[in-house]
């Protein structure tokens, strides 16, 4: 049996498992292995349930306050990873990574938004909706004066480091390009370094909804150099953000550690990945297929996107969420063959 073969009867288990019918099955089955979703881990599903009543959440005037002091605390009281410079940033919060992303490109409305092949879709797909000048690029050396750069650390196509991370963020330093990171993944990570001593560092976005399964939550975080002010700043400072995502954030972040999830899953990460002939990420949830893998990889993200590019220029990026939720099923069944 190839090891396509077997990700696709592991799949078809699991749509099995769900009574999914035979249609269900196959749509499910087609894009088993696409896109990207936190791990519905049962510790953190058992810790939401006891999460505070909304009422209760929403009279908590210092929360937002409370949640945007703690959260640096929280990243970096680990070993996983290893980020230098954020004390020269201020932390607000942010309805995920998406909400400083647009405030990014408003605060820098008359420029190019510049991204590189493989980037989060939501830049290009932005862009052509609002109509603002972008441009995908392959180097840094494809950038120009007056672009702004929105990179993702780890990146998007991979969920890997990126090699030449210090040479970009130098050279943006030299022709004063402002850069957006977007760290959305960063604690689904290991054995990653991000030096923030950059001039050209204009704002880095931190989220929970890859790390928790509580995305439609909203959870994120924005840091910004100390002075800054706009639409975003000017709710954390009235104290008029969104108290619900922020008492579940603190909640959960008092409970778990920011390496939670890399700890408990990359075991089983590798094993899957042995068994079906993957490269692990650095991304827990990730893994780097082979050719056979291609149509199992962007393909069906793009689809539902309706994003117009041809799948075939992105990496394999397999997600194994899935099949790290149903651990035991899948262990059971790669057991009997």
């Amino acid at each position: 049996m190839t090891n396509l073969m077997l990700g696709k009867q592991l799949a078809w288990v699991v749509a099995q498992k769900n009574n999914l019918s035979f249609t269900q099955s196959r749509d499910f089955v087609k894009n088993f292995y696409s896109g990207s979703r936190a791990i519905a881990d049962q510790s953190v599903k058992a810790e939401l349930d006891s999460v505070s009543s909304v009422t209760d959440m929403m009279y908590q005037h210092n929360i937002v306050k409370t949640f945007e002091q703690s959260f640096a605390s929280w990243l970096t009281a680990q070993s996983s990873n290893f980020l230098y410079g954020l004390e020269n940033f201020e932390a607000d919060i942010s309805q995920g990574a998406t909400q400083g992303f647009d405030s990014f490109y408003l605060r820098h409305q008359q420029k190019r938004i510049a991204f590189f092949q493989g980037e989060y879709f939501y830049h290009p797909l932005t862009a052509q909706y609002l109509k603002i000048p972008s441009v995908c690029i392959h180097s840094c050396k494809d950038l120009l004066p007056g672009d702004i750069l929105a990179i993702s650390v780890p990146f998007c196509d991979t969920g890997n480091s990126i090699e030449d991370l210090e040479s970009i963020l130098t050279h943006c330093d030299q022709h004063n390009i402002p850069v957006l990171l977007d760290c959305a993944y960063w604690t689904i990570s290991s054995g990653l370094q991000l030096n923030l001593n950059h001039s050209c560092i204009d704002t880095i976005m931190f989220s929970l909804s890859k790390t928790f399964p509580v995305a439609h939550t909203r959870i994120g975080m924005r840091y910004t150099r100390p002075g800054l002010q706009d639409g975003q700043k000017l709710h954390s400072q009235i104290n008029y953000s969104n108290r619900l995502s922020a008492a579940i954030g603190q909640q959960l972040i008092s409970k778990f550690s920011s390496d939670y999830i890399v700890t408990k899953y990359r075991t089983q990460q590798s094993k899957l990945c042995s068994a079906l002939g993957l490269i692990p990420s650095q991304s827990v949830i990730f893994a780097d297929g082979t050719p056979e893998w291609q149509e199992y990889g962007r393909k069906g993200l793009l689809e539902t996107y309706n994003y117009e590019t041809d799948y075939r220029l992105f990496k394999n990026r397999i997600c194994l969420t899935q099949l790290l939720e149903n651990n035991n099923l899948v262990e059971q069944v790669l057991e009997t063959l």
